[in-house]
């Protein structure tokens, strides 16, 4: 719902990262042509199966094929699937579904294969993707997809970290699954089952927060009974709408529900309006002994949130305080 902005040096330093352990697991499944697993038995925890027991699947040539290319150096396909820009992501799914049905396949060797190289040997290893810097390095402190929560990154030993959404899911995608742009930090409510969870953009036709425009989702209020408004009771007469909306991603992740519960922060702004707040505290800050605001600053004061759009994501609720804002007059469009 907020828009993240496409860094391709942070894409660059994450590939860097993980370059290493991607080429060694893929030339280990070449090199042996395929994967080795053991059969599921049941036995005591303490019995290890004997080596003898594993089995082999399979790689197919068309895969073979394809990982032999990611490792040729001269056409950089590895670091261009790793860095892949967010346009280019929608592209690639696509070639997928059209030309590698049996990459996404989840019952299909080939999606075993390459779940076992990019889920299971480099995403959920610690040790190396580090989750946490990777959602410090990209700097959002709320969930784009909402922009409700805080997801703040806190320090690992302390285990508090948001959701890292896969935008395509990786049990469906696994050759995506540290594809920069296909992880989107995000709440646990946005990543949930009650919401995104496993759904594919490719089927249900979400766009990606990296993809989002600011005027792709717009807020307004609307009033039934201006002489009823009280912003200290529970009861209202205002309801807070979509102007602007990608009906797809509404209806995925329920933010006209949501939204609607939030009618309180839409009252204190008409109440603002209404007491011309904004001007006699303009005037005030504007006037004050020894401080000095900038425009955005007094604004950010008189919204009680970040007035700028480039810092939507700063503050949760900080998509509908501009927009409702901007309406009522409180501030006025950059």
């Amino acid at each position: 719902m907020v828009p993240i902005l496409y860094n391709s040096s942070l894409a660059i330093i994450h590939y860097s990262a993980i370059e290493s352990y991607l080429v060694h697991h893929i030339s280990r499944v070449l090199d042996d042509g395929g994967i080795w697993k053991n059969p599921r038995v049941i036995a005591p925890a303490a019995v290890i199966p004997l080596a003898s027991s594993r089995h082999l699947v399979p790689i197919s040539a068309g895969l073979e094929s394809f990982l032999i290319g990611l490792l040729d150096l001269t056409n950089n396909s590895l670091r261009e699937l790793i860095c892949l820009e967010p346009s280019k992501l929608e592209l690639y799914v696509d070639n997928l579904n059209l030309n590698y049905p049996t990459f996404i396949d989840l019952n299909s060797n080939d999606c075993k294969i390459l779940s076992n190289i990019f889920v299971n040997s480099i995403y959920e290893k610690l040790a190396i993707f580090n989750k946490f810097n990777f959602i410090s390095n990209i700097g959002l402190n709320t969930c784009p997809y909402c922009n409700r929560n805080y997801i703040y990154a806190v320090n690992k030993r302390k285990v508090v970290k948001p959701e890292i959404d896969h935008f395509y899911p990786e049990s469906k995608y696994p050759i995506l699954a540290v594809s920069y742009s296909n992880l989107i930090p995000s709440c646990q409510s946005c990543n949930g089952l009650g919401a995104k969870g496993k759904q594919d953009p490719y089927l249900v036709g979400i766009i990606s927060p990296y993809l989002i425009k600011t005027d792709d989702f717009r807020f307004t209020l609307k009033i039934k009974n201006i002489s009823a408004i009280n912003p200290l009771c529970g009861k209202t007469d205002v309801e807070v709408l979509f102007k602007n909306k990608v009906q797809n991603n509404c209806d995925v992740f329920n933010l006209d529900d949501l939204y609607s519960l939030h009618h309180d922060h839409a009252i204190e702004l008409l109440i603002k309006r209404r007491l011309k707040y904004s001007k006699k505290y303009r005037d005030y800050l504007n006037s004050y002994d020894n401080l000095t605001f900038n425009k955005s600053e007094i604004d950010r004061m008189i919204l009680g949130n970040y007035s700028l759009e480039k810092e939507q994501s700063k503050r949760p609720l900080s998509k509908l305080y501009q927009d409702i804002g901007k309406e009522l007059g409180l501030i006025k469009e950059k």
